[in-house]
């Protein structure tokens, strides 16, 4: 079995600075006024960067989440897909993956256009 211990503590710093972030933006939502904003139109626009920006560390959260339990389950380092296991080079780029590199250049690839179709 491999030792991950050095991704696990990746992986939990992650968690927290991700946690930290969306205490932090839900615990300020409607208290904080923006100056400088000329319109209600702007101050929608921040709004919805910001809503932008929770969801999308919300999903990262998520599956920092699911690693740490496929950690904990010893399932972490192989692929979704195919079972084989994932490089460690791209576990240390992307600790939560869940493809190794050619499953997931192959689920990003543009389908193939085929005339027959049309």
């Amino acid at each position: 079995m491999t030792d991950y211990s050095e991704i696990e503590g990746k992986l939990l710093a992650k968690q927290k600075e991700l946690s930290d972030r969306l205490e932090t933006t839900q615990a300020t939502e409607g208290h904080e006024v923006e100056e400088g904003l000329d319109s209600n139109a702007q101050l929608w626009e921040v709004s919805e960067v910001r809503d932008g920006l929770d969801d999308e560390a919300a999903q990262e959260l998520n599956q920092v989440n699911d690693a740490l339990a496929r950690l904990e389950a010893g399932e972490y380092g192989y692929c979704k897909s195919c079972g084989n296991q994932i490089g460690s080079a791209r576990l240390d780029a992307l600790p939560y993956a869940t493809l190794c590199i050619d499953c997931a250049e192959e689920s990003e690839a543009p389908e193939a256009f085929d005339p027959n179709e049309y």
